[in-house]
């Protein structure tokens, strides 16, 4: 317990400073604990109608692609995390100065805080419903929503090192019970017969834009754990290991179950293989690992925002934010807006992407920010221009790539390279 306390103790500590190399952990460490991110009800759900829509071969082959794409995206922003062992959100405020950061950094936190809540809502009502089914106890969903909550932040309130041993036990068990789900779903129906069963013509790059999207937010994040990685090819293990063998592991495993039973929900084939009571486990571990690095970026985002509060005290406040906002029902309420704001978090990786590697601002040190403009126009307008430009491709359907979450970033990329040459000429004309 003293050990976990002095892990509350150093987080606190990093909100606003570097990582120390000696709270270093391997690239394999990083990576469980995004894997344990990806393992989520919604990405079980994704991969039913992805196998509904492509068929398990065509499927497979967009989940793969999906997963290399994912792989390679979140190499570049790990090894941001892992050079400069900043959190994202201090990244953030080097790139658009600390006005600009402000309001980027707003959004962060409205969009973690709201995913936060609407995933323990639905997690609440899930195990309600769970625990009906199997004769449990009879408990109001407010109840389960409080009980599941308080799991969640316990956790985040002792940051990355207490969110890494639970993945590394909760990894584990989730792929093997995914594995006995897919060998008893083959009883059913042959492995063979099962690539032999056509899609319902999903094209095959809306099925590779629905995954990505799905998983762009933590590619966009990972400077946030990988900040813990030892080194670039620690960023590397993690980010295939994480990002790519993740969306694999979560969607790979759920088609063929979702597939040979006819029934897209987990829910459902868990009841039609039997398993309800372990799988109302592994939905505890599943949620767990993914809501508690909701709430720990959460942390991270105001706690830069507030420099003086302690990370502990952070976490408590907006988890118990994030649980009102739950008990009231938001996903019913807030979806559609999370899902809007969630379009400029791709620009933003684009424009600090291209900043550290293309233009080569590498320097992140406290004593470079006391240089920065209050607010970065170029990095801001970019990030606007590509956000709508995301925006009205997402509600329009009208993208070149089927995928405007990686449009986005490659556009914010390009904007943000243009602005700064044009500013930079018009620098050395005046000189």
């Amino acid at each position: 317990m003293q050990q976990q306390a002095r892990w509350a103790v150093a987080d606190a500590g990093h909100t606003r400073e570097r990582v120390p190399d000696s709270e270093a952990v391997s690239g394999f460490q990083v990576g469980m604990v995004c894997v344990g991110i990806a393992i989520t009800l919604p990405s079980l759900y994704t991969g039913g109608e992805i196998a509904r829509g492509l068929g398990l071969a065509e499927g497979s082959v967009a989940v793969l692609v999906a997963a290399l794409l994912l792989s390679v995206m979140s190499v570049p922003s790990g090894i941001v995390g892992v050079r400069t062992r900043l959190t994202s959100y201090l990244i953030v405020e080097h790139v658009y100065g600390p006005l600009g950061a402000r309001f980027v950094n707003f959004a962060f936190g409205v969009v973690l805080l709201g995913w936060y809540a609407v995933t323990a809502e639905l997690f609440g009502r899930t195990l309600a419903l769970s625990a009906a089914d199997l004769d449990g106890p009879n408990l109001p969903e407010w109840i389960w929503t409080l009980v599941s909550s308080a799991l969640v932040i316990t956790t985040a309130v002792f940051g990355f090192r207490a969110l890494d041993r639970l993945a590394l036990v909760a990894v584990p068990l989730l792929t093997l019970f995914l594995c006995a789900c897919v060998f008893m779903a083959l009883g059913n129906q042959g492995l063979g017969d099962l690539f032999a069963v056509e899609g319902e013509g999903m094209a095959f790059t809306d099925g590779v834009s629905i995954l990505i999207g799905a998983m762009i937010t933590n590619v966009v994040l990972m400077p946030d754990l990988t900040r813990y990685a030892r080194s670039d090819r620690d960023a590397f293990v993690a980010a295939f290991l994480g990002n790519g063998g993740g969306i694999v592991i979560s969607t790979c495993l759920a088609m063929i179950p979702a597939l040979a039973l006819g029934a897209l929900d987990p829910i459902r084939w868990f009841g039609l293989l039997g398993v309800g009571a372990a799988a109302l486990v592994v939905l505890v571990f599943a949620t767990w690992t993914t809501n508690g690095v909701n709430l720990y970026s959460t942390g991270l985002v105001a706690g830069c925002a507030l420099p003086r509060q302690r990370y502990g005290v952070i976490i408590l406040a907006a988890g118990a934010l994030g649980t009102a906002l739950a008990l009231w029902g938001v996903a019913d309420r807030l979806t559609d807006f999370l899902i809007l704001l969630g379009l400029i978090v791709p620009p933003v990786a684009g424009v600090y992407l291209t900043r550290y590697f293309l233009i080569g601002d590498q320097d992140y040190s406290t004593e470079a920010l006391a240089y920065r403009p209050r607010l970065d126009v170029a990095a801001m307008a970019a990030t606007v221009l590509s956000g709508l430009a995301s925006a009205y491709a997402y509600f329009s359907g009208l993208t070149l790539t089927g995928i405007p979450s990686v449009e986005a970033l490659v556009l914010a990329g390009v904007l943000v390279f243009v602005f700064d040459r044009l500013t930079s000429r018009r620098k050395s004309v005046a000189v």
